[in-house]
């Protein structure tokens, strides 16, 4: 994966159509806020997180895979992206 992208849909691109050793998306439904969000590791250590909102979408590099899983399991995404990646991890948006 290039360490610097362009663009954001440069990013989404690369990131879409690479291998990884993790894929998964987390069950947004009964977020207000965050619509859809999926994480994508090459090491199974970290990777990129990506979600969307209704009027913005993100891609966070460097998310190490344990910040995902409380991610994916939190009470709150809103309140755990705001509190725990939001400002600690490199991110690109649309």
């Amino acid at each position: 994966m290039p360490s610097n992208f362009n663009t954001y849909g440069e990013a989404v691109e690369a990131v879409e159509n690479s291998s990884f050793k993790i894929e998964e998306e987390a069950d947004t439904s009964k977020s207000s806020w965050i619509k859809s969000a999926k994480f994508y590791s090459c090491d199974g250590v970290s990777g990129y997180l990506i979600f969307s909102t209704d009027k913005h979408e993100y891609i966070h590099e460097n998310l190490p895979v344990s910040m995902w899983e409380e991610f994916k399991n939190a009470e709150s995404f809103g309140k755990f992206y705001n509190s725990h990646i939001k400002g600690a991890y490199q991110m690109i948006s649309k």
